[in-house]
């Protein structure tokens, strides 16, 4: 449907080019009334040339004073827009000399409607997207209704599908939960891409993308922010729950692991379990490993992190293998825990998690 032609946006251009030009100025609606002009007294009033031309679609040229109706000489040509006249704009003067002054003004009108109604489609799809981003985090949905908007919305992306929340950096590298500082590049890749739907609240930027284009959008995001991809998901239920997941560690960052610029749902149940408890349940996990030296969390960390080898932690930490078996001695001698004990393991893991706040 083709946007109608505003008198304030006539009035815009009229004021615009009057300046620059000896010849009157007025601009008509497709019935031939006076939206905007140089003599503001003309506004309102019928102009008959105008009426004429919104009405076959051609230009109506008067080439003598008086010769249609009393009118001046001079041109109206229409504007249109989709294949429909949405306005007139009119010149006086000679028609061999006003003719393509008017075709400018035409389509300067016509390219600001064009803008103005590719702004009002990009507020509106923003707007769907917060309203299908937001029901999928705090719920409220219909069974089926987010799977079909999917399908049917544009982009389409029919899934199955993956919910991604991106985070920024602090200037110690630790995630926090405020939109990352390059945010307009990474929208505008989305913008341009056409493959997402995505919108920015609750402290983060929250992406809805096909499941299999989850390496473009963390190649976009880049490591200067953090990006949490949720599970793949081929149902309304599923996919909320990953998002209600994602909301849970977008709120506490913290929490999150300072070296990794993704992270995936999958690799972070301990920072989940975490961010779950009572905060005087995390405080006691955090006091379990209190004693221990930053050389010993380390070890540990890489210990549980390449699933108790102690071989590829001393890869890892370019530490010999015996300081490795010696430190893990001591963490147990200290905390009472046994990392190398499945039970024990799980509880150091939360407590690493912990102290992180």
């Amino acid at each position: 449907m083709s946007a109608p032609l505003s008198s304030a946006l006539a009035q815009r251009v009229v004021d615009r080019i009057s300046p620059t030009l000896q010849h009157n100025v007025n601009v008509m609606d497709a019935a031939g009334i006076i939206i905007a002009s140089r003599d503001a007294a003309r506004i309102g009033s019928l102009h008959a040339g105008a009426r004429e031309a919104a009405a076959t679609g051609n230009p109506v040229v008067i080439r003598r004073p008086g010769e249609q109706d009393g009118m001046r000489a001079g041109v109206n040509c229409p504007i249109t827009l989709e294949a429909t006249v949405v306005g007139v704009v009119g010149l006086t003067g000679p028609p061999d000399v006003v003719l393509p002054l008017a075709d400018v003004v035409v389509l300067t009108i016509r390219l600001l409607l064009e803008r103005e109604r590719e702004m009002d489609a990009k507020a509106l799809r923003e707007a769907l997207d917060r309203d299908l981003l937001g029901r999928l985090l705090n719920g409220g949905f219909e069974p089926g209704s987010v799977q079909r908007a999917l399908a049917g919305g544009s982009p389409s992306l029919p899934g199955p599908w993956r919910i991604a929340a991106v985070l920024a950096r602090a200037e110690d590298g630790r995630p926090i939960h405020r939109l990352p500082v390059d945010a307009g590049k990474l929208t505008d890749f989305l913008s341009r891409s056409g493959r997402y739907r995505w919108a920015s609240f609750q402290g983060a930027l929250w992406i809805l993308l096909d499941a299999h284009d989850d390496a473009a959008l963390a190649a976009a995001a880049g490591s200067s922010s953090v990006l949490l991809l949720g599970d793949t998901c081929t149902a309304d239920g599923p996919l909320h729950e990953s998002a209600a997941t994602l909301a849970q560690l977008a709120a506490r960052p913290e929490l999150l692991p300072a070296d990794e610029a993704v992270l995936g749902l999958q690799d972070l149940s301990a920072e989940l379990a975490v961010a779950c408890m009572p905060s005087g349940s995390a405080r006691h996990l955090a006091a379990r490993i209190a004693e221990l030296s930053e050389a010993q969390r380390s070890t540990l960390a890489a210990f549980l992190g390449t699933g108790s080898s102690i071989s590829e932690t001393s890869r890892r930490l370019f530490t010999h293998r015996n300081t490795v078996i010696q430190r893990l001695d001591r963490i147990a001698q200290v905390t009472a825990l046994n990392p190398r004990d499945v039970r024990h393991a799980l509880t150091l893991q939360l407590a690493l998690v912990a102290a992180r706040a």
